[in-house]
């Protein structure tokens, strides 16, 4: 068994692992079939959660995990006062059976420890490294290594995810100040919330202001994996050899459904509707390679215009907003930022909206005929913000 680290945003801990429940029955044994194992006992922790499982199960999460920033397979955690000692116990990891050489990326952090100083500590790493792959170059890197000290406790970890999860592989073209796309994930977790898909798949989503269509890409491929972009694990040595294979993502026995009935957006900028089309496309181009025949095109209109002013008839609708802030929203009539709501409101009449604000603009006025069912705290982008979900009486 090896243990994991899977890192999330702040506070999303336990909405990271709730998705983790989720696709756990659906990944894979080593014979390429659903696994079998039992979940895991799982220590939820500050900015992420731990447990033990499978090498070949927990690498499967970087497919899968929509609202986490990465996964680190654990290499080992001691307790270390000095240099030598630390060196010793690096050095005696097994590298030589994930690693082909020693050309790695490192992330050192060093906290309330007597070996506090980071330079020195990868110097260390380094060398123990430079010693077991003695006479083996590599040009590119070929891994991240983390190394954590605090209260005097090293953990030393192996990233298995790459670059961040929240570059999916799928949006070529990105409008102004986008969000990033595990953000958009877990606001869309939280506005349909014990929704359960019979619910959803009678439903509109509707961006009033999509830009490029983080929201409407995202809502897309909620529940489906990401197979096109190269993870981490693959360049290990222990690398699953059927993760290899440019086919093993047709083993997966996950529904073909899109979440929700239709996806519409609209925005002010005519350059964001063809952004927002080729966005949505490759998303679907993605989706169809796994799932085949099984694969369903999800209906979509992207609007060129003022949403505020012009509306479209699509039945139930959930209306979901990362709008701009100051000079860069345009809000007809009086009241900015803080009348968006009511504004929306008035005009789509949705059963719901779930709408970004930054905190010092925090809904005042619940707009008639809604309550407000929840706000949530989240950094966006160093922003501290709300997201305000309402629903209609």
């Amino acid at each position: 068994m090896n243990r994991f680290f899977v890192a999330t945003p702040l506070d999303f801990e336990k909405l990271a692992l709730a998705e983790m429940k989720e696709v756990w029955p659906f990944l894979l044994g080593k014979d390429a079939k659903p696994h079998s194992l039992p979940f895991p006992e799982v220590t939820v922790l500050e900015g992420g959660f731990e447990f033990e499982t499978e090498l070949f199960i927990g690498l499967q999460l970087n497919f899968f995990l929509k609202t986490a920033n990465r996964v680190l397979l654990r290499m080992t955690s001691f307790k270390a006062k000095d240099l030598p000692k630390f060196y010793q116990k690096f050095k005696a990891l097994p590298w030589i059976d994930f690693l082909p050489h020693a050309h790695v990326e490192w992330e050192v952090a060093a906290q309330k420890s007597r070996l506090n100083n980071e330079k020195r500590l990868q110097e260390s790493a380094e060398a123990a490294l430079t010693e077991i792959f003695k006479g083996v170059k590599g040009k590119e890197v070929c891994a991240s290594i983390y190394i954590r000290m605090d209260d005097d406790t090293c953990t030393i970890s192996l990233d298995s995810t790459g670059e961040h999860l929240h570059k999916r592989g799928w949006a070529t073209l990105k409008g102004e100040a986008p969000l990033r796309e595990t953000l958009a994930a877990i606001l869309l977790k939280e506005i349909i919330g014990n929704s359960n898909p019979a619910e959803t798949a009678q439903i509109t989503l509707l961006d009033p202001m999509m830009g490029s269509g983080t929201f409407l890409c995202e809502a897309r491929a909620l529940w489906a994996g990401q197979f096109v972009r190269d993870f981490a694990f693959k360049k290990w040595k222990r690398a699953p050899k059927l993760f290899q294979s440019s086919s093993f993502a047709l083993n997966y026995k996950l529904p073909a459904t899109h979440p929700f009935k239709a996806y519409v957006g609209f925005d002010i900028d005519a350059d964001m509707i063809p952004a927002a089309e080729g966005n949505f496309s490759e998303v679907e181009r993605q989706l169809q390679a796994v799932q085949k025949a099984a694969f369903v095109k999800a209906p979509h209109k992207f609007i060129h215009g003022d949403s505020l002013e012009i509306s479209e008839d699509v039945g139930p609708s959930w209306l979901v907003v990362n709008p701009p802030y100051g000079e860069r929203l345009p809000v007809a009539g009086s009241g900015g930022l803080k009348a968006l709501a009511k504004l929306l409101c008035e005009r789509h009449k949705p059963l719901k909206l779930g709408i970004l604000y930054p905190e010092k603009e925090r809904l005042g006025t619940v707009p008639a005929g809604y309550k407000l069912l929840k706000e949530v705290k989240i950094n966006n982008g160093g922003l501290r913000c709300l997201f305000t979900v309402l629903t209609r009486l």
